[in-house]
C-alpha cells in the first residue's frame, strides 16, 4: 500500500490532490458533504463540531488520489484552519515530505461564491510557486520563511497517519497553523502522539484538532493561534457506543504540561471569553 502511494505521488504530482470546497448554499444544509466519514458517529449519528457560518469559513474535503483523507474548516480571513477532523486508523512508518502545498480553489471559490460546483478541477500546487491571488485567502510558504519561533504545525499530524498517501495529503497549508517550534516538537507531540493506541486500539478513533486565533500575525499576514486543542472520541466497532473520550488544550508555547481533560471541560474552555467567546462543542455532548 505504501509503495503504491509513493509511486503514484512521484508520477502523478501535477494532478494529485483535489481538495473540495463546499459551496455555502450546500454546506448550510449538509455540512461537509462527501467527507462526513471523518466525523464521530456515536450511536450511528454523524456528529459535527460547531461550524462557524460566516462567509470567511470554508468547509474543505481534503482529497488525494481521488480518495478523501480528512476534513478541514478553514478561516480565509485569518489564513489558518479552525480545525481538521480525521479517523485514526493506526500509525505506520511513512516518509515525511519537505514540500507544502496551497489550494488554489480556496482563493477561486472565495471570489466566486455563486459557483455551486462541489469539485474543482484544480490540483494543489507547490506553495513556493503559488498562483495569482492565492495568498489573499491562505498562508504561503513565504510566510514561514526565516522564522525561528514558529513553524507549520499540522492539525492532522503525520504521526497519526497510516499510509503514505495520507501523509502526502496532510502537507497542505490549510491543515497547518503557526505553532511554537518548541511546542510542536515537545510537549504537544508527547501529549497527542500515543494516547489513541493506548485507549482506542480496538475501536474507531475520531479526532478533531483545532486552534484558537490570537492577535499576533506571522509575516504581518497569518494569524498566530493563541491556543492549540485536540479532542478524541473512541467508539465500539459493533455498537458504535462511546468507549473513551478526552481532549487537550494548551497555550501556543512549550511552558506548561498538557493534561488530558474531559470533552465537556474542553467544550467549556473553548466557549469562554478567552477562547472562541461563543458556544462551542466538539462532539455535541454525545461522546
Amino acid at each position: 500500500m505504501q509503495l503504491t502511494c509513493l509511486l503514484s505521488f512521484i508520477v502523478l504530482l501535477p494532478a494529485l490532490v483535489l481538495p473540495e470546497v463546499i459551496p455555502p448554499q450546500i454546506a448550510a444544509h449538509t455540512p461537509f458533504v462527501n467527507c462526513n466519514e471523518f466525523f464521530a458517529k456515536p450511536g450511528g449519528i454523524v456528529t459535527f463540531p460547531t461550524i462557524f457560518n460566516q462567509n470567511q469559513y470554508k468547509q474543505i474535503c481534503q482529497k488525494y488520489n481521488n480518495m478523501y483523507e480528512f476534513a478541514t474548516l478553514y478561516n480565509t480571513d485569518d489564513k489558518i484552519p479552525v480545525y481538521s477532523a480525521y479517523l485514526y486508523r493506526g500509525n505506520e512508518v511513512c516518509d515525511r515530505k519537505n514540500t507544502w502545498y496551497i489550494e488554489p480553489q480556496v482563493s477561486l471559490y472565495h471570489v466566486t461564491p455563486q459557483n455551486n460546483k462541489q469539485d474543482f478541477d484544480v490540483s494543489l500546487v507547490n506553495s513556493n510557486i503559488g498562483v495569482n491571488g492565492a495568498g489573499e485567502h491562505q498562508a504561503l510558504n513565504t510566510d514561514y520563511k526565516n522564522q525561528t519561533e514558529y513553524e507549520r504545525g499540522h492539525l492532522y499530524p503525520v504521526f497519526h497517519t497510516f499510509q503514505q498517501c495520507t501523509v502526502n495529503a496532510t502537507y497542505t497549508l490549510t491543515n497547518a497553523a503557526p505553532q511554537d517550534r518548541s511546542l510542536n516538537r515537545g510537549k504537544w507531540r508527547v501529549a497527542t502522539k500515543t494516547f489513541l493506541d493506548a485507549h482506542c486500539f480496538s475501536g474507531f478513533a475520531y479526532v478533531v484538532t483545532g486552534v484558537v486565533p490570537g492577535t499576533g500575525k506571522l509575516n504581518n499576514r497569518v494569524i498566530i493561534p493563541s491556543f492549540f486543542w485536540s479532542a478524541y472520541c473512541c467508539l465500539d466497532k459493533t455498537s458504535m457506543k462511546p468507549t473513551y473520550s478526552g481532549g487537550f488544550i494548551t497555550p501556543n508555547n512549550n511552558q506548561r504540561d498538557i493534561p488530558n481533560i474531559t470533552v465537556a471541560q474542553l467544550d467549556q474552555t473553548l466557549s469562554d471569553q478567552n477562547h472562541y467567546n461563543t458556544p462551542f462543542s466538539v462532539f455535541r455532548n454525545r461522546c
